[in-house]
């Protein structure tokens, strides 16, 4: 009896044992993640100041038409072309001699192509109904050409564009007919790109 109450004994001090070697150590809390860190800002880009102002650079002479090489078009109306004028034109527009109030040495010229086809005194055909819009600012190098203008249909109307002086040192000497201009046209809310030749006029 004595021998089956020690087996008895042994047997619940081993089972004992066993339990605690199984027991394991409760986990640790969970510590709160630690804050993203702050964002870095984004420098936002300066906008280039607006254009202002009329200014030349002077003794240039870029005198003629510039015609698009394919359509333009806002609407019903068409860009029949771009226009500078002589050298003497910019000096005088610049002082505030203003030759009419209806030109500029720099200005767009639309016509309207819903409107009747005329004919003018040498047999071109033109549309009779036209705008031009003159600038409320430009600038003009001998690389670059900048207009900004506003009209009561077109809205407010821009023109940035590059020189090609080769070509239109080319073209001007009697050359073959190419591109001597390329820029591109906003209004109406709607941007086109386009190449120009150059006219000098009848």
């Amino acid at each position: 009896m004595r021998l089956s109450s020690a087996a008895l004994l042994a047997t619940v001090l081993v089972l004992s044992a066993c339990n605690r070697q199984e027991a394991k150590p409760a986990a640790p809390a969970p510590q709160a993640a630690p804050p993203p860190p702050a964002a870095i800002p984004v420098p936002v880009p300066t906008p280039e100041p607006q254009l202002s102002g009329f200014s030349h650079a002077p003794g240039l002479n870029l005198f003629g038409y510039y015609l698009a090489k394919a359509p333009v078009q806002f609407g019903n109306h068409r860009l029949r072309n771009v226009h500078l004028g002589a050298p003497e034109e910019f000096d005088s527009y610049e002082k505030g001699q203003r030759i009419s109030a209806a030109y500029a040495p720099l200005m767009l010229e639309f016509d309207d192509i819903t409107s009747p086809k005329r004919e003018n005194e040498l047999g071109q055909p033109y549309y009779e109904v036209s705008r031009r819009v003159l600038p409320s600012a430009y600038r003009v190098t001998g690389q670059t050409v900048s207009f900004r203008g506003r009209d009561a249909v077109l809205g407010d109307v821009t023109f940035e564009g590059q020189f090609d002086a080769k070509a239109l040192e080319r073209v001007r000497g009697g050359g073959a007919d190419e591109p001597v201009l390329s820029g591109v046209i906003v209004a109406m809310g709607q941007s086109v790109s386009r190449s120009f030749v150059w006219f000098g006029g009848d």
